[in-house]
């Protein structure tokens, strides 16, 4: 069939006149040595036939085949399948190929194969080509990424543009307008045309997410579906179960820790938690079908959480688990589901845990090597409690997987107690709270003291019982670390009192507490230099003639256009002296416990830690006001403007050429007390 159509495309040509008949014989023997290339294309290579003319030519004598035709006559559907297909498209207002894809009855290179029949184009894969240079000066990168092409190929006046799509001709005409030369165009799948963007126009950051090859190898399908609703056959459609796994396989790749399911007026929006904020990653054209099958693509999480699909009036909260298959290895990750009824409809927020197994350091966490130094000598005490505060999503649990695998030695014995777990880390008793049988914090922890344990790890201290049981066993010899919800790290002693904990219990069992908070980390794709608004540097106390540099992300693919890609933690470590430990049995409040402790200028509040990070360049001023309490702000005006000042006389001049007496002076504000460095 295909010869046939070959041998009445070159015959049109000929009797319109286009070619000769002598150019069609050439053609078609040139075909003999390359039997897969359409004979259209081996035209226009021969210099015979313009692209232009060839698609006028099958457009205007109607000689162009349908891609469900197409598809049929390769095999690879059949009749009763295309006329599903083809309601689901009309129904939903997609193409055809995409509602096969959707429905996962075709793949991606099979569909590009077949509309590359369908244009009389030659289909190439891109994924092992190597690209010449210079590919990224013929056009705009932006251009591209729109029309969804790519140059691919550069031969004398010949330029070769592979594309997901035959392009308008108008398009192609102003194509051939910028580049001054003739187009050849090949097609090639959607996903290869990305990943060669991303190679030739080296958009930064983006070539990873592009090869991450990501799956959920336990398709979503697999959940148990019990039926609860009638309506239960409507809602396990396969585009239903696409946009599920599209919008939960999207998250993971982007690394978001919570996917917001928001019910509006117009169906649904999905945003994703990156770096701390919320944020609207773009899922192209099936924005607006997940708009119109909100309500379904709730009720299909709730399946897979085994929910009650039927209750839409009160809230819920299940889980679910997957396998993952990301660079080879395959893990898996926990999926923390809770809906709530709103106005429009439920909201449901789902909570990523991957279980990752590697072990977890400072330094990964974007510790400096000194901080870190600091904290590992903390632990070589043997017994004690260790608490790290922070609000939620400070990245507490984080830091305290790194000082357990710190402790995590072949002599010793380390069991905890979660909510939920996190992290897997091999050689420790990891537990999971669980209230519906009794297994609380307080209870787990009794039964650890019968299990001989070294280390304890308490996930969080929320009540008097659980208090107390850790501050025993810290006192009987063990060395317990655990969270708390403070502003800061002194706040923790005025915090454990009000609970109802005797101070002198505190003082006796105290090694140390961290505060923390996370910032974003500038983009280093897009990072330029940038003056702060005035009020801005005001806030800080910075005079606005200072001659400090700093810098801003402008936006770009690679950081979603925000400027940040990543975050840093900021600490302030407060490991208590013997007598500051005799304070605390005077009840100090937070106020007057913070002159004493960070008093001595070797210390360092999360305010000055996070502004060493804007004097490197790594933060801005504006991710300090959004992050750090804005008390501890106002207390560190006076050193921040001290060091701004330092700062931009040691990046304006050499340091063999500074007055060291100057700098030190500098830094010494009107009170007369020195600020470290």
């Amino acid at each position: 069939m295909p010869e046939i159509l070959e041998n009445m495309l070159g015959e049109l040509l000929v009797g319109n006149k286009i070619i000769t008949k002598i150019q069609l014989d050439q053609a078609l023997e040139a075909q003999q040595l390359n039997k897969d290339q359409p004979i259209g294309q081996i035209l226009c290579q021969m210099g015979f036939l313009q692209s232009k003319d060839l698609e006028h030519a099958l457009d205007y004598n109607n000689k162009r085949r349908k891609l469900g035709e197409i598809l049929v006559s390769m095999k690879l559907i059949n009749e009763a399948v295309l006329r599903s297909a083809l309601k689901l498209s009309r129904d939903e207002n997609i193409m055809l190929g995409a509602a096969l894809i959707r429905q996962r009855l075709i793949g991606e290179e099979q569909l590009a194969r077949a509309i590359a029949v369908q244009h009389d184009l030659k289909f190439v894969s891109l994924s092992d080509m190597q690209f010449c240079s210079g590919l990224s000066g013929f056009v705009n990168s932006t251009f591209a990424q729109r029309l969804h092409i790519v140059p691919i190929m550069h031969s004398g006046n010949r330029l070769t543009f592979a594309m997901a799509h035959p392009i308008q001709r108008d398009e192609l005409a102003q194509l051939e307008s910028w580049c001054k030369m003739s187009i050849v165009t090949v097609i090639a799948t959607e996903s290869d045309i990305v990943l060669a963007q991303h190679k030739i126009f080296k958009i930064s950051g983006a070539t990873d997410q592009a090869k991450l090859n990501l799956e959920l190898t336990e398709d979503l399908e697999r959940a148990v579906v019990k039926p609860k609703s009638k309506y239960v056959s409507d809602i396990i459609g396969a585009d239903v179960d696409y946009l599920t796994k599209l919008i939960i396989t999207t998250g993971i790749k982007d690394g978001a820790s919570d996917i917001h399911f928001e019910s509006n007026g117009n169906g649904m929006a999905i945003r994703y938690r990156l770096d701390g904020i919320l944020q609207t990653i773009g899922l192209g054209a099936n924005d607006a079908l997940i708009g119109s099958k909100a309500r379904q693509i709730v009720s299909k999480i709730k399946i897979l959480c085994d929910m009650d699909i039927a209750e839409r009036r009160r809230p819920q909260d299940s889980s679910f688990k997957m396998k993952v298959t990301k660079d080879g290895k395959v893990r898996n990750v926990d999926f923390r589901v809770s809906t709530v009824p709103t106005q429009f409809g439920e909201n449901v927020v789902i909570r990523i845990l991957d279980k990752q197994s590697s072990v977890i350091t400072l330094e990964m966490l974007g510790y400096r090597p000194e901080d870190a130094a600091t904290l590992y000598r903390a632990l070589d005490k043997p017994t004690g409690i260790f608490l790290v505060t922070g609000p939620t999503g400070s990245g507490k649990s984080s830091t305290l997987y790194a000082l357990l695998s710190h402790v995590n030695t072949p002599g010793a014995k380390t069991l905890t107690v979660e909510d939920p777990i996190e992290y897997s880390i091999d050689g420790i008793t990891q537990t999971e709270v669980n209230e519906l049988v009794g297994n609380t914090f307080a209870r787990m922890l009794r039964t650890f003291l019968r299990q001989d344990p070294d280390n304890i790890m308490v996930g969080e201290i929320r009540d008097l019982e659980t208090a107390t049981i850790s501050m025993r066993a810290a006192l009987t010899g063990h060395t317990v670390f655990s969270t708390l919800h403070t502003n800061d790290a002194t706040s923790a002693v005025p915090r454990l009192i009000d609970m109802g904990i005797e101070p002198s219990l505190l003082s006796a069992t105290l090694r140390g507490v961290l505060a923390q908070r996370l910032v974003r980390r500038i983009c280093t794709a897009c990072k330029v230099p940038h003056r702060p608004a005035e009020k801005t540097l005001e806030e800080f106390g910075i005079p606005s003639e200072s001659e400090m540099e700093f810098f801003h992300g402008a936006g770009c693919p690679a950081c979603h256009y925000t400027g940040f890609s990543g975050r840093l933690p900021i600490v302030e470590l407060w490991i208590p002296t013997r007598d500051e430990l005799l304070m605390l049995n005077h009840r100090p409040d937070n106020i007057s416990l913070r002159n004493v402790v960070f008093s001595d200028v070797g210390r360092l509040t999360m305010i000055d830690d996070g502004f060493r990070f804007v004097q490197s360049g790594e933060t801005t001023l504006d991710e300090l006001l959004r992050t750090v309490p804005y008390e501890q702000i106002e207390a560190g005006r006076e050193r921040i403007a001290a060091r701004a000042v330092a700062n931009a006389l040691v990046s304006k001049k050499p340091l063999f050429q500074l007055n060291p007496l100057a700098i030190i002076g500098s830094l010494i504000p009107a009170n007369g007390t020195p600020v470290p460095a």
